[in-house]
């Protein structure tokens, strides 16, 4: 993805931070034209391009072709008389090319080249509605771990509560130390299940 060796990043990764949270409203703001920017698209859409330019390629060679072809130079029979103007010689020939009796073969390549822009044209059609599925389905899962995030941060949050309120009783006589480790368990696994939903949050902001 970065275009660099797989070691480039290892001193840049070595150091321990937080995974990286993108603004909440980054992706739902994101307009119609960025699907325009996905590889695929473009590729699919220099492909339609180019079998447009073929089909005009093969359009034109069906007519008349002009070629016009000159020359300038010197002509002396003495070395001294190349510095009069009589020596200077100039041609300029033209000439013209006509398809005849090619048995209809340039107009069955226009037909060729014109079935290979349907082709490339429905590729581009395919490539964009898959596109979309593919935006559409990491919107909808940027929406939906954005409500689970939500939800396991106030479960994080009364876990953590839990667990101080039990660690007080534990030491005011009023519980065992197996209620406490209960809700230290407890606070753990929310804070594992919070991070996870973090990371992908952040793997949804990214496809």
């Amino acid at each position: 993805l970065t275009g660099q060796n797989p070691a480039a990043l290892d001193a840049q990764l070595a150091a321990v931070a937080r995974v990286p949270q993108a603004p909440d409203a980054l992706a739902l703001q994101i307009p119609a034209e960025t699907l325009r920017q996905r590889p695929d698209v473009i590729a699919a859409e220099a492909r339609v391009a180019a079998s447009l330019a073929r089909v005009s390629q093969a359009d034109a060679a069906r007519y008349p072709s002009f070629r016009l072809g000159g020359s300038l130079g010197l002509r002396a029979l003495t070395l001294g008389a190349l510095t009069q103007g009589g020596s200077v010689v100039s041609a300029l020939l033209g000439s013209i090319s006509v398809p005849l009796l090619d048995g209809g073969a340039a107009r069955a390549q226009v037909r060729v080249q014109e079935a290979s822009l349907e082709q490339s044209r429905l590729n581009y059609a395919a490539t964009v509605l898959t596109a979309l599925q593919e935006v559409e389905d990491a919107l909808a899962a940027l929406q939906g771990d954005g409500l689970r995030l939500e939800q396991l941060r106030i479960a994080a949050e009364a876990a953590a509560n839990a667990a101080l309120l039990a660690q007080q009783r534990y030491s005011s006589g009023l519980v065992d130390f197996q209620t406490v480790l209960e809700t230290q368990r407890t606070q753990l696994s929310s804070q594992d299940s919070l991070a996870s939903a973090q990371a992908a949050l952040t793997a949804d902001h990214v496809r």
